[in-house]
């Protein structure tokens, strides 16, 4: 066999490998996309630029894109922020319903400690359900475009100053079902988190 024709078969070889090798990251990277798709996203609504001179208190949505087939009888989630900049007020409803007594609605009661969240640069809120689930979060009550679970109140401090931008991130957050596989969470990569920012403007 000639050596021209050996160095054509090396070359269909190779293109022919280098062909699988590429359906098979394809199909690996498709694979990934998809189950992130499906992972439901936890968002600090981000709003438009506040004015430092007409803005004083302003509020912002925190959404959910979706919940698992789950029920989560408890909720957490801890959010930083800048102390020096933002004063944290407290915690707003948002149109997220749990279930209530005869499978009626009832937004949920969040706990926090506002002045300990203004300590530390850290929001923690959390939601308890004592009823071992008849109080719980479900995707059954999640309506499209009624998914914010609750609304974060802040106030500028006077040292707030036009150009700045104030990051809100969400260290950790947590849905629990009562079995531990279907929770969505931030730390298991079950639960995905998109931080919000303030930018000052004039």
């Amino acid at each position: 066999m000639s050596k021209n024709k050996m160095d054509s078969k090396k070359k269909k070889k190779l293109c022919i490998i280098g062909a699988i090798i590429v359906i098979i990251l394809a199909v690996v990277l498709f694979y990934f996309y998809w189950k992130d798709s499906e992972i439901p996203i936890l968002t600090i609504e981000t709003p438009q630029k506040l004015s430092c001179e007409k803005t004083d208190t302003f509020v912002l949505d925190v959404s959910i894109s979706d919940f698992g087939e789950a029920i989560y009888p408890a909720a957490s989630m801890s959010i930083s922020f800048d102390t020096s900049r933002l004063e944290f007020l407290g915690v707003e409803e948002g149109n997220v319903f749990i279930f209530h007594q005869n499978l009626e609605q009832q937004l949920p009661e969040w706990s926090y400690n506002t002045e300990q969240c203004n300590k530390s640069g850290l929001i923690n809120i959390m939601y308890l359900d004592t009823t071992a689930g008849k109080n719980a979060f479900s995707k059954e009550l999640l309506a499209e475009d009624e998914n914010i679970v609750l609304r974060l109140k802040f106030r500028l401090r006077g040292s707030a100053r036009v150009g700045d931008v104030y990051d809100l991130v969400i260290e950790d957050a947590v849905f629990a079902a009562s079995d531990e596989k279907q929770s969505l969470a931030i730390l298991q990569n079950t639960l995905k988190a998109k931080n919000g920012k303030i930018v000052i403007g004039e």
